[in-house]
């Protein structure tokens, strides 16, 4: 039985020593860059761990979407690019990016370049914009926490929930939404076991 497939670890040690810097194939990011940066190296060794954690999600999920999507980290904050296949592998990229340990955000920036219908994925992005624009503006939400995916009038959402409660009010805001037919939500509480403290605290705490 093959097991998952998993990045070195060494590699996180060659980005904090004078061997230069380490560049992994796909991403087109280089993993060094703390000297040029205002990050500490603390902080640079914890964002380069979640990229590490992260690039294994994406590639034990699919090693398409390991290939098509790069990341970028910078204290905890994900952002994701590069065009993938199909929505639905958007929707896991950035489902996986929420579940990485010491994620405390992610903006998905992916292309889709599936030729699906205009007047389908128009719709699709008018319910997705409008429940964007309705937990921005809604008191009782932290909406810088959640990303919405819309696929064939399914509302997907992924994050970090504050509460139990506030994820409740987020699903029943998107069922509200028109022309949504069912909410799958994927999103996380910050209470959650699966998650644990970030990475550069727990260094930080050594």
């Amino acid at each position: 039985m093959i097991g998952k497939a998993v990045i070195p670890s060494a590699l996180i040690a060659l980005t904090l020593t004078g061997c230069g810097p380490a560049i992994l194939a796909g991403t087109g990011t280089v993993l060094t860059r703390s000297v040029m940066e205002e990050r500490t190296t603390m902080d640079a060794l914890g964002d380069t761990e979640i990229k590490l954690s992260l690039m294994n999600a994406l590639l034990n999920e699919s090693a398409q979407l390991f290939r098509k999507v790069s990341t970028d980290v910078t204290e905890g904050r994900v952002v994701l690019t590069g065009t993938v296949p199909t929505r639905e592998q958007k929707v896991t990229a950035s489902r996986l990016a929420w579940e990485t340990e010491g994620v405390t955000s992610v903006t998905d920036e992916l292309k889709v370049a599936e030729g699906s219908g205009a007047r389908a994925y128009l719709e699709d992005a008018w319910i997705s914009n409008r429940l964007r624009v309705a937990l921005l503006a809604d008191s009782k939400v932290s909406s810088v926490n959640y990303s919405v995916e819309t696929i064939d009038k399914v509302v997907h959402l992924t994050g970090l929930a504050r509460s139990r409660g506030e994820l409740a009010h987020v699903i029943d805001r998107a069922a509200e939404t028109p022309g949504v037919v069912s909410v799958v939500s994927h999103v996380l509480t910050i209470d959650d076991p699966r998650r644990k403290a970030p990475r550069a605290e727990a260094y930080a705490a050594n």
